[in-house]
């Protein structure tokens, strides 16, 4: 099943997007490898907690603020606790999976047009269950996994996050004044927060090979209903006609159409694998034949094609895809028992 792993986060809850708004860019995490702290005990008991809420960024200031809230250290679990998943024997609470998936409803439910009596509405919240419970199972394997690398938000990182996010609300009364309205204690908070830049950590080190330029062709295209209009247009081309005049007269892409078919520079998987196949085929200033996607009929014109930076939001698919592999594998190394449906 493919899940984006930070959809829960921007799903769920909505609350902190308030304080977001104060803040500014995330600064990188700092955290600390094998090679500068001894490893936890892997046999000390664990409490899960979701991210759950959209949290803020810290603004990159130079120096935080003094923390004028800290966070408590981690409890143990009780032995008798509820639970609602084990991820290799540790406990995700019951209790905290009712609260995050309490706050994850109340989010959804406020979305224009949500009907929660309607079949749709209850099959919505169902799959939401599932949702929350994968992504606190998500933050448990995540964090196992960056203990095994050595990888640890330390305290004074985490206290430093929480400094920035009251600085960036307006004050300890402000944010006080969420986690009240949420149902939420500090506890709550900077576990969400650890398991942030735990995760983040994890995603740089994950995707760090990840090459961030490909090869690439700059393209246009005229895209027609039926192969009949792409042939007697093709013939125009042929015959010496402008292709971005007849791009404008008769493409049906409107995205492209008054730019005269032009698509921009872009990589490989990107584009319907029919169309990406030929674009990469022909030379420089070369027209293709006709190519039929599922879209309609094609006519390709190539216009450049070298090796270029991948755009941000190309390199950030990839990055998230690679993360989901990868957590994915992770995953299926680990015994994970789901004890609430």
């Amino acid at each position: 099943m493919k899940r984006n792993w930070s959809v829960l986060v921007l799903l769920s809850l909505v609350g902190l997007l308030a304080l977001t708004a104060c803040g500014g860019e995330s600064s990188t995490p700092t955290v600390q490898t094998a090679a500068t702290q001894a490893p936890a005990n892997p046999t000390a008991p664990a409490v899960a907690t979701p991210k759950g809420t959209p949290l803020p960024a810290a603004t990159a200031t130079g120096t935080a603020p003094k923390a004028a809230l800290t966070c408590p250290p981690v409890q143990p679990l009780p032995a008798n606790a509820q639970l609602a998943a084990r991820v290799n024997g540790v406990g995700i609470p019951l209790d905290d999976y009712n609260r995050q998936f309490a706050q994850a409803q109340a989010a959804v439910t406020q979305s224009p047009g949500f009907d929660p009596k309607s079949q749709a509405g209850q099959d919505a919240l169902k799959s939401l269950k599932q949702q929350v419970l994968d992504q606190m199972i998500d933050d448990v394997v995540i964090s196992m996994q960056a203990d095994r690398e050595g990888i640890k938000v330390t305290d004074d990182t985490l206290n430093a996050h929480i400094a920035q996010m009251i600085q960036d609300a307006g004050g300890v009364d402000k944010l006080n004044n969420y986690l009240t309205t949420h149902q939420m204690t500090l506890a709550d908070l900077c576990s969400q927060v650890r398991n942030q830049l735990i995760g983040e950590a994890m995603l740089k080190r994950v995707t760090a090979a990840l090459p961030t330029s490909a090869d690439q062709v700059h393209a246009r295209h005229i895209l027609v209903p039926t192969a009949a209009e792409a042939q007697a247009i093709l013939t125009q081309l042929q015959n010496g006609a402008d292709f971005a005049t007849l791009a404008k007269k008769y493409s049906k892409d409107e995205a492209t159409a008054a730019n005269g078919g032009d698509l921009g520079w872009f990589p490989r998987d990107v584009m319907d694998p029919r169309f990406e196949a030929v674009a990469f085929q022909l030379k420089v200033g070369e027209i293709s034949q006709v190519v039929q996607t599922q879209y309609g009929y094609h006519i390709i014109q190539v216009l450049g094609h070298e090796t270029r930076p991948l755009p941000p939001e190309v390199i950030q698919n990839k990055q998230q895809q690679a993360f989901l592999a990868w957590l994915q594998a992770v995953r299926d190394t680990m015994k994970i028992d789901r004890l609430v449906q």
